[in-house]
């Protein structure tokens, strides 16, 4: 039988337990505190970008906590180490910028390689490695996507938009044959025959086509009395191009 004093020290270690897991809550509570509060200063971009790799953050350890097993004895460890770098990593993120949090993610990889042989369970070991494999994927495309918002967005004044006068020159270029037509005359003066070959439609229905690219500016009638193609129709043209991309 267990002396009194045995028992004593096992349920004060228990309440040690209990008082470090309360702990160890509060702090990843105020990391998570922290995470918002940078991420308040940032751009409605950022916040979306740190939101999606917070996310994906979650999975990844949701993932591990069901898949590690119960019976292990570092399991309880384990995790909350996994979870407090991938928060130390999502603070740096908010903080720093992708590029800062892609360094601090692989000082951690660093550490796990180096006490991977600790580890007796290979598919927990896996799972903990596959955590920081996706926030590393989420952080190189996050920081892709937002490079090319960025570029799409430098510039770009929405109050200097004119709503009805856009919408009739995205309706002028609303056909198929139309950017048809353009995509043709782009090579050069193009007669009515030729537009009528190249459209695959004769008459009206061409001589519509290009009364609405006339009408927006896009056309108009060469010296040679033939159809070419404006600055205007060539700068929307190189919008739709990139619309493509």
């Amino acid at each position: 039988m267990k002396s009194l004093l045995e028992e004593k020290i096992n349920e004060i270690g228990k309440k040690l337990d209990e008082i470090l897991g309360a702990v160890i809550i509060l702090q990843q509570n105020l990391t998570q505190l922290n995470v918002i509060l940078e991420a308040m200063n940032k751009s409605v971009t950022e916040r979306e970008l740190l939101s999606d790799i917070s996310a994906g953050m979650e999975e990844g350890l949701k993932k591990f906590r069901q898949e590690s097993p119960s019976e292990c004895e570092m399991r309880d460890f384990c995790m909350r180490r996994l979870e407090k770098a991938a928060m130390k990593i999502l603070q740096t993120i908010a903080k720093k910028g992708a590029e800062e949090g892609l360094k601090e993610l692989r000082i951690h990889v660093e550490a796990l390689e180096k006490h991977s042989d600790g580890c007796k369970d290979e598919n927990c070991l896996k799972n903990a490695f596959e955590v920081f494999k996706l926030l590393e994927k989420l952080i190189e495309n996050s920081e892709r996507i937002f490079e090319r918002r960025r570029e799409l967005i430098q510039g770009l004044s929405t109050e200097r938009l004119k709503e009805e006068e856009i919408a009739e020159k995205i309706s002028a270029i609303s056909n198929a044959i139309r950017i048809k037509i353009l995509k043709a005359l782009f090579k050069g003066e193009r007669s009515y025959a030729e537009l009528e070959r190249i459209a695959g439609i004769k008459g009206g229905h061409l001589q519509f086509h290009l009364k609405n690219l006339i009408k927006a500016g896009y056309a108009t009638r060469g010296l040679r009395g033939g159809y070419i193609i404006t600055a205007e129709g060539l700068r929307i043209l190189k919008l739709i191009s990139e619309l493509g991309d």
